[in-house]
């Protein structure tokens, strides 16, 4: 029988229900009727209740997973990575708990609906039908007939009421009120869709560093949001079509009307069809499977009305499907990486005052993520004044854990501007300018290695090299003129199940390209490998 699979069903589709509760902020019971049921009321505040505690549970998991992915590099001790891994596992398994609960609770809710519906489903079929009777006949008021009333909707029809058990009959009118919701449902991803689209388009244009990282903060929230929305819609809409084309279905067979049934299981089979070869080229499946099966189902209602005279019923199905508005789901994928707000500068001689006590010295910023060289200037016991840096611009100052400062000039993407700054700065008298890389967040004295070698002769340079990974079967013809022109005459070859491309001398060159292949193929899994050539 169909009871337990439609109710396991059901209680998965509250839970995504839920979810989507909290994302619209004030999603209102599909029978308002039953807020005045004090345990009702009780139950849908503690499911509210730990729908946002899961989201935040939810939110921490994003966070750690975020954390871990911005320190990869620097995270090489098995004991960090432990960490890492349980803080996760612990925070899944929270999530896991707080949905054991809300499904038991999930389950009362729809067990009241349920016992709602009951209730007053033939109350309200019979109501409407003493309503148009008339008055002066006096069988008006004796036993229903048993003949089927001609209502304007399809399942408040005696073909249905009769034929199906209470409980499917039940669940069938839930999965019309979800049907009836799910517009309201797509436009609420619609909107949503449409805000993270220009919350990207600010993020990519902004030159302010503390605006892009609000801005992808409301890009990471409204992409779990969309996310979540998909996946209510996605359940939801099985729902409506397993419960909705049983029911269909069950009325016609016993009915004996083979070429209806027929006619509607082609016409679903080609829905079915469509949808899967479209699956994964846009940005929710779900919206666009209902989109392309709404139609379908609502031409399998309408035929199911013609097939036993439900005239009513069939006008009202008829101009519903004539005023059926396209629900727009060509929407693009939308992936978003972190931008790299990295200060270059060139190196000028400006005046010796320039910093001073209305403009003073900025302190040194180390960023998180990319790569920068910057000139060492000096390192001494106490601040200096501004005279001994002869007015070089942009000049920092950083203050180390043994109490001393260091002075920084400039900021340059490859160590070959480096060379030349350096060079520059020597013409102009500073005896020991040293090149400093900072990479993630992680700084070396390239410099200072060099002279501990005995090289500090020779054209600093480093001893490792870096190749750019690629995660994936094959690489087209477009993705290999997107490489050639972003870093010229690198190899491409296979490494495994990877694509391996260079060696790069410079780790700034291997993160343009890997920033160019993110920008061009989000979904692409792309990594810089790191090799020590000593």
């Amino acid at each position: 029988m169909i009871e337990k699979k439609r109710i396991y069903t059901l209680v998965t589709l509250c839970i995504a229900t839920a979810v989507a509760i909290t994302i619209a902020g004030a999603d209102q019971p599909e029978f308002p009727e039953l807020m005045s049921n004090a345990r009702y009321v009780e139950l849908r505040s503690k499911n509210d209740s730990l729908m946002m505690c899961e989201d935040s549970v939810q939110r921490l998991v994003n966070e750690v997973r975020d954390e871990f992915s911005r320190n990869r590099d620097s995270v090489a001790n098995p004991v960090d990575i432990d960490r890492f891994t349980s803080h996760i596992l612990t925070l899944e398994e929270a999530i896991f708990e707080i949905r054991q609960q809300r499904g038991d609770i999930i389950t009362e809710i729809n067990d009241i609906e349920k016992e709602y519906i009951l209730r007053h489903m033939y109350s309200d079929a019979h109501a409407e039908e003493h309503a148009n009777s008339d008055p002066a006949d006096s069988t008006a008021t004796s036993e229903p007939a048993r003949e089927i009333i001609l209502s304007r909707w399809l399942y408040k029809n005696d073909l249905f009421t009769e034929a199906l058990t209470a409980e499917d009959y039940a669940e069938l009118l839930v999965a019309q009120a979800e049907d009836e919701a799910l517009e309201r449902q797509c436009k609420e991803y619609i909107d949503n869709y449409n805000t993270l689209l220009a919350t990207v388009d600010k993020y990519r244009t902004t030159d302010s560093e503390s605006v892009a990282d609000s801005l992808f903060s409301e890009y990471l929230e409204l992409k779990h949001n969309a996310e979540a929305r998909s996946n209510d819609i996605d359940l939801r809409w099985n729902h409506v079509i397993d419960t909705k084309y049983y029911a269909l279905g069950y009325v016609l067979e016993k009915a004996n009307r083979f070429d209806a049934l027929d006619t509607s299981s082609e016409a679903f089979s080609q829905m079915q069809q469509q949808c899967s070869e479209l699956d994964g080229n846009y940005a929710s499946d779900a919206l666009m499977h209902y989109a392309i099966g709404r139609a379908t189902l609502l031409d399998y209602e309408i035929l199911t009305a013609q097939e036993f005279g439900l005239i009513e019923a069939l006008d009202s199905l008829q101009q519903r499907r004539s005023g059926l508005s396209n629900v727009e789901y060509r929407h693009q994928k939308v992936d978003l990486e972190r931008r790299l707000f990295l200060d270059y500068a060139p190196i000028i001689i400006g005046r010796t005052n320039f910093y001073n006590s209305t403009n003073r010295l900025p302190e040194l910023k180390v960023y998180e993520r990319g790569t920068i060289y910057r000139i060492l200037l000096g390192t001494f016991k106490s601040k200096q004044t501004m005279t001994l840096f002869k007015g070089v611009q942009p000049l920092f100052i950083d203050q180390n854990e043994k109490d001393k400062y260091s002075y920084y000039a400039g900021g340059f993407a490859t160590l070959a501007e480096a060379e030349e700054a350096q060079l520059f700065l020597k013409e102009k008298g500073f005896k020991r300018p040293e090149i400093c890389r900072w990479c993630d967040g992680v700084m070396v004295n390239l410099s200072e290695e060099k002279s501990e070698k005995g090289e500090a002769n020779e054209p600093v340079a480093s001893n490792n090299r870096y190749i750019v990974t690629l995660e994936c079967d094959s690489i087209s013809d477009d993705m290999r003129q997107l490489i050639s022109t972003t870093t010229p005459d690198k190899m491409i070859s296979r490494r495994g199940q990877q694509f391996a491309i260079g060696t790069f001398a410079e780790r700034s060159e291997a993160d343009l390209l890997m920033s160019s292949l993110a920008e061009h193929y989000p979904d692409l899994e792309v990594a810089i490998v790191e090799l020590d050539l000593q």
